[in-house]
């Protein structure tokens, strides 16, 4: 319903504008705040992918250094675990919602369903390390004890005088033993498989070697040198089991480091999708934000061309009040009519209460009016009747005979009497003149509301 009252129609006004400009002002602070989170939350979203990329580097770095520094390692994992998590289920205390749409819940699902594997082999791989570094730390020094007794024998089998096929096949111990360090030392570097042939090749020369000099009745027959041979022989069981073990600890730790190389970039390329759902998820809010602003700005403006309207309105109302006023307070009344003082129909209730108000004293008037021309009317006859009744006492009086001072006296006060009547009834008829004045402006405004609500019908 459209207020008509003044008041009702500027707080209408007035309260649509300030719920409008309120509601600009909270959408644009809201706006501003899930900026900051959305900011807030795609920058760690975009660190994944950097400590997916550490832990990779960190991982190859440990390995090819031997170093049992795990430290960068470690630190990458926990923030990458913890920030995933967060991401995930959400952290209040950290301003982190969780995913707002499934297709962001769904990709982070996905990233914790890699990663969880992904963290497994790391730690496998870290185990690996820790395991072999020990036996890595002792592989130079076994070396060089294989090389010792190596060339032991060959210098045994000179000393006993074998053949030079013994003491050439003993001479080539010393060198596969050496080839054999090597090509070791290089494949738990690079984990280059031709190293690991290379060295298969040499340990199964070496091996067989050895066991044919036990078998050698020429070695056997020496025992000095069956001895040593025999010394050197043991030594490389133990030795061979040891660098078997180290062998199978490293390829554990190549398989481990495979699957990182792998995975790395699934993981990568699947924290990289969500960074960017999420990205797009904040500009479409920002879009649907602007929207509104939009919106909220064009009933803003619709407002304010109502509050115009609406004020001019009112503004030529009152104009028509003050006019009606001015030609009541100065026209001139030569006769009082019943009409009240009327305006527009669709003016406002505080200028028709005005003019009902106006109305009412009209009708004052008019009764005072009526009230006036009766009194007068009576003051005349009043005053007519006193004259004829002070001639009629002059005549008795002159009949009577009494004293030309009494007579005197007597007329003196009759005349006094007729003065006092006579300026009564002046003064009446100068108040009904101004009456008259009063009523003729009253009944101008009346009719001339009168005219203008008949032209509005028209």
């Amino acid at each position: 319903m459209k207020p008509t009252a003044i008041s009702a129609k500027m707080r209408l006004a007035g309260g649509l504008l300030s719920f409008v400009i309120i509601f600009i002002i909270s959408l644009t602070v809201m706006m501003n705040q899930m900026s900051k989170k959305d900011s807030y939350i795609i920058n760690i979203a975009g660190k994944q992918r950097m400590l997916s990329q550490k832990i990779s580097k960190e991982t190859f770095f440990i390995v090819h250094r031997h170093t049992n520094d795990f430290r960068e390692l470690n630190t990458a994992v926990g923030l990458f675990e913890s920030s995933l998590k967060d991401l995930l289920y959400g952290n209040e205390s950290k301003g982190i919602y969780a995913p707002q749409n499934e297709r962001i819940h769904a990709k982070l699902e996905e990233v914790m369903a890699l990663w969880l594997p992904f963290r497994v082999e790391v730690e496998a791989l870290k185990k690996g390390i820790e395991e072999v570094r020990p036996d890595m730390e002792v592989l130079t020094p076994r070396i060089e004890k294989l090389l010792v007794l190596s060339d032991a024998v060959v210098q045994r089998m000179v000393g006993a005088n074998l053949s030079n096929v013994h003491i050439d096949l003993s001479g080539r111990q010393r060198m596969l033993s050496q080839r054999m360090g090597l090509y070791v030392n290089r494949y738990l570097r690079s984990a280059n498989a031709q190293d690991l042939l290379v060295f298969a090749d040499a340990k199964a020369l070496y091996n067989k070697t050895i066991k044919s000099f036990l078998d050698d009745p020429a070695v056997k027959s020496s025992p000095e040198v069956y001895a040593i041979v025999k010394e050197n022989n043991a030594y490389w069981e133990e030795y061979i089991l040891y660098l078997e073990h180290v062998i199978a600890l490293e390829s554990e730790i190549n398989k481990h480091m495979e699957y990182v190389y792998e995975k790395n970039v699934q993981l990568l390329n699947a924290m990289d999708e969500a960074v960017w759902l999420y990205t797009d998820h904040s500009e479409a809010k920002n879009d649907m934000f602007l929207k509104f602003q939009y919106i909220a700005l064009l009933i803003g403006l619709i407002i304010i061309v109502y509050a115009f309207v609406m004020t001019k309105e009112i503004i030529e109302h009152l104009e028509g009040f003050v006019q009606k006023a001015k030609e009541l307070a100065h026209g001139d009344i030569n006769s009082f009519t019943a009409s009240s003082v009327t305006l527009f129909e669709n003016s406002e209730d505080e200028l028709k209460e005005a003019s009902s108000h106006i109305s009412i004293f009209v009708q004052k008037v008019n009764l005072a009016m009526k009230d006036s021309e009766d009194a007068l009317k009576k003051a005349e006859n009043a005053v007519s009747q006193l004259q004829q009744l002070a001639l009629d006492v002059e005549d008795v009086i002159e009949d009577m005979g009494i004293d030309e001072n009494e007579k005197k006296r007597f007329d003196k006060n009759v005349n006094a009497t007729e003065d006092i009547a006579i300026q009564s009834a002046e003064n009446l008829i100068h108040v009904n003149r101004m009456l008259q004045k009063l009523k003729k402006s009253l009944n101008a405004m009346v009719e001339s509301g009168n005219q203008a609500d008949e032209k509005k019908v028209e």
